[in-house]
């Protein structure tokens, strides 16, 4: 089975070692950073470990994770040059005690824009990439999926969606894995009992019609903006909400097949960029 194929059979795939220690190393710390900081001043409110829109507060520590070209590259053959960041969020979990963590789940939920399932495979509207900064274990807690459930209309009762599934299967996930996931994947986190945090960042594309989560019109993403139009890099203008193609191409006509279209317009892309690099 190659990857396509497992993606749209298991609802996810995962890719194997895309992050060096020392890139996660500063992530983590980045995390702790922030974490510090809305512990501090006179206007704190309660301690958080979710950080959004890290593109604007971070952007060259996290535009290498936005823009991997091998998660792009996959994610372009899923539903076409239209990918989109919705989110990106650099979050960690904390410690539980393990008495209270006992025979739980965290929560099995399908992700932003999914909807219950037909039966049939559906190009996902968004897709979630994931990286745990730090090797899964029983104690850190794997990543829990029910694979087929993006397809099968599988549904929970409220007192099981914090609790194991029988169908579940357990993903042990190595620091700097991506897993992708399709957002009608039924899927939860384990509860930490590790005595340290778990920490995790979250890429969540959408499709480039949609609206998304973050705000891009900030000095650091407007920067991003600037360049990928100087580079005639369309795959990053769509990244941050500038699909200058969106008109031609999301009212083509529909007389061919979509992978043959979408893999004529990503050679277009390539070209430009190409086009450009030789003028400088």
């Amino acid at each position: 089975m190659d990857r396509m194929e497992e993606y749209r059979a298991q609802g996810y795939t995962v890719f194997e070692g895309l992050y060096d220690e020392t890139t996660m190393q500063a992530w983590r710390d980045e995390q702790d950073r922030l974490q510090t900081l809305s512990t501090e001043g006179p206007h704190v409110q309660e301690r958080t470990y979710w950080f959004g829109n890290m593109l604007e507060r971070a952007p060259q520590l996290m535009w290498p994770a936005v823009a991997h070209p091998v998660i792009l590259d996959f994610a372009e053959q899923v539903v076409g040059p239209f990918v989109q960041l919705d989110n990106l969020t650099l979050a960690a979990f904390p410690s539980m005690d393990p008495e209270e963590a006992a025979g739980k789940a965290r929560a099995w939920h399908r992700d932003r824009w999914g909807r219950m399932p037909s039966g049939a495979y559906e190009r996902p509207l968004a897709f979630n990439a994931i990286c745990y900064l730090q090797d899964l274990d029983d104690e850190y807690g794997p990543l829990r999926v029910l694979p087929g459930s993006h397809v099968e209309p599988i549904a929970l009762a409220e007192e099981e969606i914090r609790k194991p599934h029988q169908d579940e299967l357990l993903i042990y996930m190595k620091a700097g894995d991506v897993v992708l996931t399709h957002n009608g994947l039924l899927h939860s986190g384990t509860p930490n009992t590790s005595g340290r945090k778990r920490y995790f960042f979250s890429v969540y594309y959408n499709i480039s019609w949609l609206k998304h989560t973050d705000t891009y019109t900030g000095p650091n993403c407007q920067q991003l903006i600037n360049w990928a139009r100087s580079q005639q890099d369309y795959r990053a203008l769509r990244l941050l909400g500038q699909d200058e193609h969106l008109q031609s191409r999301a009212n083509s006509g529909f007389q061919q097949p979509d992978e043959a279209r979408w893999h004529q317009w990503a050679q277009d892309d390539q070209r430009a960029l190409e086009e450009t690099a030789r003028r400088e």
